[in-house]
């Protein structure tokens, strides 16, 4: 094969992948952010993709204060349950929307990198078997949550919009009380922050914890594992008499 045919097919080979990947991030609605000029942060974005002769791509975003360049080049990063995609592109013009949005349309990537994240198996606390959590808010209060999932690498739960102020990438104190072991004090930082109407689902990821509180938080995990488990054998033995 002639090397421009060799390059010409590693062109297409790259740009069904972009293709694919921007498949996988606009079909899972995955939260993103957007660095523009490597001075302005927008966090809990949504990509929407712009079909046609000319293909572009739709950035959705909260308005925050601060002057924008009507063009810059930006970083754009897509997190996903188990991979991060990430390229940079060129911003082609910047709108204001309703309800306090904003647009950005960009160029379609040539390149997009995925790479796979650190996976732990999440469990959902059970009425029998719950988890609270304490959140420092940095003004000496704490408010208490209710994770809607715990794992060893992390957990997620709900809160307020009123009080949801979390970006991805901020750091955290927690208090975790974990059954059967007791209180967990652990560092984390923000991961996801998924606005749902009037609540917000924040994921944080553990970034200190101790050996004796991760082996509590090992064996819960375990243990709702094996809870789920039964419950599905008896859901099945349920319909099979049916």
């Amino acid at each position: 094969m002639a090397a421009d045919d060799k390059k010409s097919l590693i062109v297409l080979r790259e740009k069904h992948q972009v293709d694919q990947y921007i498949r996988e991030i606009t079909e899972q609605s995955m939260p993103v952010r957007v660095v523009i000029d490597d001075t302005i942060v927008l966090d809990d974005c949504r990509l929407v993709f712009r079909g046609g002769a000319r293909k572009a791509l739709l950035i959705e975003a909260s308005l925050a204060p601060g002057e924008y360049p009507e063009t810059g080049r930006a970083t754009v990063t897509c997190a996903g349950d188990m991979s991060l995609y990430t390229f940079g592109t060129k911003v082609l013009s910047i709108e204001l929307a309703e309800h306090r949005r904003m647009h950005l349309t960009i160029q379609y990537p040539d390149r997009i990198t995925k790479r796979e994240r650190r996976r732990h198996v999440r469990v959902r606390p059970s009425a029998t078997l719950p988890v609270s959590a304490w959140i420092a808010m940095g003004n000496g209060d704490a408010v208490h949550v209710e994770p809607v999932d715990i794992s060893t690498g992390g957990l997620s739960f709900m809160m307020t919009e009123e009080v949801a102020r979390f970006k991805s990438g901020d750091a955290v104190e927690l208090t975790v009380t974990v059954p059967s072991f007791g209180e967990v004090r652990a560092r984390a930082t923000v991961r996801s922050v998924v606005h749902l109407m009037d609540l917000t689902r924040i994921g944080v990821e553990f970034s200190t914890l101790p050996d004796d509180a991760l082996r509590g938080i090992t064996e819960y995990v375990s243990e709702r594992e094996r809870q789920a488990d039964q419950e599905r054998r008896v859901e099945q033995e349920l319909f099979a008499e049916d």
